[in-house]
């Protein structure tokens, strides 16, 4: 029988990767002086950097906690795929055409995992 959990470790190891990224990206943009990814001073720099390093941490403890089967890990991961949606205008109002499917990739994996989320198989596997 397949694992009920696996797609949520498998999406949430992605948005892992993808915060990992992004904090790698405003570690690099703050270090040459370009002031990180959203403009402004160099304390909006740091500020910037401290953020996404609490994200990145938070988004692999909710991937490492599913990995173990963790029951504790299911409502982080569902409210992660919620603020995800909440995103998804901000790629969708864009001029470019590879952010607009980009926001259509990410709002589909933000519903898929909030379905796959709240089925009983999955609560009864973490459980």
């Amino acid at each position: 029988m397949a694992d009920p959990v696996r797609p949520l470790v498998i999406i949430a190891g992605v948005e892992a990767v993808a915060g990992l990224a992004v904090l790698v990206a405003d570690v690099v943009a703050a270090v040459r002086g370009t002031e990180g990814l959203a403009g402004g001073g160099s304390g909006l720099a740091l500020a910037g950097v401290a953020l996404w390093l609490l994200i990145a941490l938070a988004l692999v403890g909710i991937w490492l906690g599913l990995y173990r089967r963790r029951a504790l890990a299911r409502t982080p991961f569902l409210l992660v795929q919620a603020f995800v949606l909440v995103l998804v205008p901000l790629f969708w109002g864009s001029d470019l055409a590879a952010y607009r499917v980009v926001g259509v990739l990410v709002g589909l994996t933000a519903v898929a995992g909030i379905g796959l989320g709240l089925r009983p198989a999955v609560r009864a596997a973490l459980a």
